[in-house]
Parts: structure tokens; C-alpha cells; sequence
């Protein structure tokens, strides 16, 4: 987990404009969890849910649901105290 979260720092840094949201799929999910994942189908599932997840609907949508319910969603950028309200 450390790993994915320090790839998705440098990634956010040296590409701010446009995230290659493809390569961080893959450094995620096949990289650093796809050996530990050894069933096809759990294997597909984190896929799956990478890819809602690291998705260019990220980018477009203001507080981004991670869920259907709406309970869990990716606050709009602001500063430390904006996220921590």
C-alpha cells in the first residue's frame, strides 16, 4: 500500500496536467499487488475497481463518488484545513 501511494505522489508531481492513469492501473494492480493476488477472479475484481477508481472521471467531476451510495467520495482540491473540515 505504501508503494501505490508513494507511485501516485510522483505521479500527481511529474504530471500534473494529465496523470498517465493507464501505468498507475498497472503499477497498482499487476506490480505491486498482482503477485500476491492469485485467484483470476479476485485479480479481475481489483481491476475493476482500480479502474473506477483511477479513472478520468476523477479529473471531471467534483466530489467523485467512490461508492453508489455517495457515502465515500474524493473531496475537490483545497488546502490541508479544507480537507480536514
Amino acid at each position: 500500500m505504501r508503494i501505490s501511494a508513494r507511485q501516485l505522489i510522483i505521479f500527481i508531481d511529474e504530471y500534473p496536467d494529465a496523470v498517465p492513469l493507464e501505468a498507475l492501473n498497472y503499477l497498482t494492480g499487476e506490480c505491486n499487488y498482482g503477485g500476491r493476488v492469485t485467484d483470476d477472479k479476485d485479480r479481475r475484481l481489483m481491476t475493476v475497481i482500480l479502474g473506477d477508481i483511477y479513472c478520468k472521471s476523477l479529473y471531471d467531476t467534483d466530489r467523485f463518488k467512490l461508492s453508489p451510495s455517495g457515502n465515500y467520495i474524493i473531496p475537490r482540491h483545497t488546502e490541508h484545513e479544507g480537507y480536514i473540515d
